[in-house]
């Protein structure tokens, strides 16, 4: 069947103003961290913790993890999630890092009488220490002359 040319052309030129395909793009592309990852992790973290028994605890003011480097973990507005009878417990929130010395001020009424007492103890040891490396320095120095 011979092919005639003008009324390809024709066809042509309405295709191109017609134009219903084009390139395909792929549209919202993952973005490691992004809240949308977030959100999902969330959701498989709550589901598990359905899954387990889990009841959301209310009236939780605040949260503080102490690490062995003196630093504290602290959550100022915070999530807490138990389920009891698997000893699991999860924390959420937005934390701060903070030294634990900004910490102690507000950390110090929530203590207890036994803590009041353990600080007391170690005051007095610290007080010790100090006055036999006082002593020791003294008696080098005396022993140098």
């Amino acid at each position: 069947m011979p092919i005639d040319q003008e009324k390809l052309a024709k066809l042509q030129a309405l295709s191109n103003k017609n134009k219903v395909g084009g390139a395909r793009r792929k549209t919202g592309s993952k973005v490691a961290g992004s809240a949308t990852a977030v959100a999902r992790d969330d959701s498989k973290l709550y589901s598990t913790i359905a899954k387990l028994n889990g009841v959301t605890v209310d009236n939780v003011a605040e949260a503080n993890f102490f690490h062995e480097d003196g630093s504290v973990m602290h959550f100022s507005k915070v999530g807490l999630q138990m389920a009891k009878d698997y000893n699991t417990s999860v924390v959420y929130g937005l934390p701060e890092k903070k030294k634990l010395d900004e910490m102690f001020p507000q950390i110090l009424p929530q203590l207890g009488a036994e803590a009041y007492q353990a600080l007391a103890q170690l005051e007095a040891q610290l007080k010790e220490f100090d006055e036999k490396k006082k002593n020791e320095e003294g008696a080098k120095v005396e022993d140098a002359n």
